[in-house]
């Protein structure tokens, strides 16, 4: 019996009847229920841990290629290589705003199935990934299971220290290329910023912000929650409410911005005028469209072979939706999936073998700045649910988070169908343990 199976039955065995209330009362909360609503985490046995290690920093190297090239000319605007991906002009124009620190996407989260053993990645979110506040509470909570010593010792990689790490590496960075003065707070010693938790009023993810906003207190530094509307800025410092902040660390995201530039004004100018630091900055549109990964698969995109061998065998072929590609998958709808390039929370997307063919063709036909991703047969397991005391065949997603490049935890999402994503619907969001070898 495998780790997995040998938790499942052991949870069985020995009941947790406040389980969902306990999920509650950690803070894991999604649009007012349990974020998690199995008693089963992922498990990684050694094999799958070294697998991760071998894929994650070359997968970074890859990313980092193309943020270069993405980078390097944005001045050409509309003739830039952002723009002919579908980069929207007015982000770019963001984009080309210095944010004070040089990493694009300090804080990021690939998102992936794992397949026969073998990681391939399915999109990168790179503006502001979810889930690190849940996967620090669901962790300790789980340790302390009582079908938690059917499988020996345990180990849980929490993303949130890299998360404060990050915030105050990033924050005295900004500081320094700002030139700050020795009285600004940032230049001092200890390095306390002020940080601003930022986000539209009422969104599902709210209670996550409470998590970090109460990590980062713990951490020493001073932080809030607030929504756009709350913001005002005076020319010289960012406020929310009567606090100045120091560091702005945005779930908005870019699309958010652009749907709504006078609301989120304050925010916008501040960054602009470079008084604020943004975690992570508005450079992140850059790798955050779902088209950087037909760039990976772009013949003419320059890249070595052996990295073109690891991007076929660990990302699913890629293709902006263009004429020919729209010729191509009209044919075989069920080997695709469409997704709009900047869409999120699932939002647009077209599993091609659960559509009636005659829909499928008018969304290849009709969709805007979309691409196409051949379809990867989704994993699946056995995972315990603790609303009805039975075990049941989950879809697991599985999505490494990233801190400057190094692997931070993980996010798993476990869905009854094929479309892993909580905010979507039918799908919760469990821990994820490594299972060390039994003591001696």
């Amino acid at each position: 019996m495998d780790a997995l199976a040998e938790w499942n039955a052991a949870a069985a065995r020995l009941p947790r009847p406040g389980f969902l209330d306990e999920v509650v009362a950690a803070g894991a909360i999604h649009g007012g229920g349990p974020v998690c609503v199995h008693r089963t985490p992922c498990l990684l046995d050694a094999r799958a841990v070294r697998a991760w290690q071998r894929v994650l920093p070359r997968m970074h190297r890859l990313l980092s290629g193309v943020r270069a090239a993405l980078l390097a000319d944005l001045d050409r605007e509309h003739e830039s290589l952002a723009a002919r991906i579908g980069i929207p002009l007015d982000a770019i124009g963001w984009a080309r705003l210095d944010p004070g620190f040089a990493a694009v996407a300090p804080l990021a989260r690939l998102d992936a199935y794992v397949v026969g053993g073998v990681p391939r990645f399915l999109e990168l979110n790179a503006e502001s990934p979810a889930g690190m506040g849940y996967a620090s509470a669901l962790g300790p909570l789980f340790l302390r299971d009582p079908a938690a010593g059917a499988v020996g010792p345990l180990q849980f990689q929490d993303p949130v220290p890299e998360v404060v790490s990050a915030v105050r590496a990033l924050s005295t960075a900004w500081a320094h290329a700002r030139r700050h003065g020795p009285d600004d707070p940032l230049m001092r010693n200890d390095r306390r910023p002020t940080v601003g938790i930022v986000d539209h009023p009422g969104v599902a993810t709210a209670p996550e912000f409470d998590l970090l906003a109460r990590a980062f207190r713990r951490a020493g530094l001073p932080t809030f929650v607030a929504t756009p509307g709350d913001l005002r800025f005076d020319g010289d410092r960012l406020y929310a409410g009567g606090e100045a902040l120091d560091v702005v660390f945005r779930r908005l995201l870019v699309a958010d911005l652009r749907a709504d530039p006078v609301g989120c004004a304050p925010l916008l100018q501040a960054y602009a005028a470079g008084r604020v630091c943004m975690i992570n900055s508005l450079r992140t549109v850059l790798l955050h469209n779902k088209a950087i990964f037909a760039l990976l698969h772009d013949p003419t995109f320059p890249m070595a072979e052996a990295d073109r061998e690891f991007v076929r065998r660990h990302v699913p072929l890629t293709l902006r939706l263009d004429d020919a590609a729209r010729e191509r998958v009209r044919r075989a709808p069920q080997d695709w999936v469409l997704k709009p390039a900047e869409s999120h929370g699932g939002k647009g997307v077209v599993l091609g073998w659960q559509a009636a063919r005659a829909a499928w063709e008018r969304e290849v036909d009709t969709a805007p700045g979309a691409i196409v991703q051949a379809r990867v047969p989704a994993p699946r397991a056995a995972f315990f649910d603790a609303r009805d005391g039975r075990v049941h065949q989950r879809v697991v997603d599985l999505g490494p988070f990233l801190a400057f490049g190094k692997h931070a935890g993980f996010l798993c999402r476990l869905a009854e169908g094929e479309l892993a994503n909580v905010s979507a619907g039918g799908a919760s969001q469990v821990p994820v343990f490594s299972t060390l070898p039994p003591r001696s």
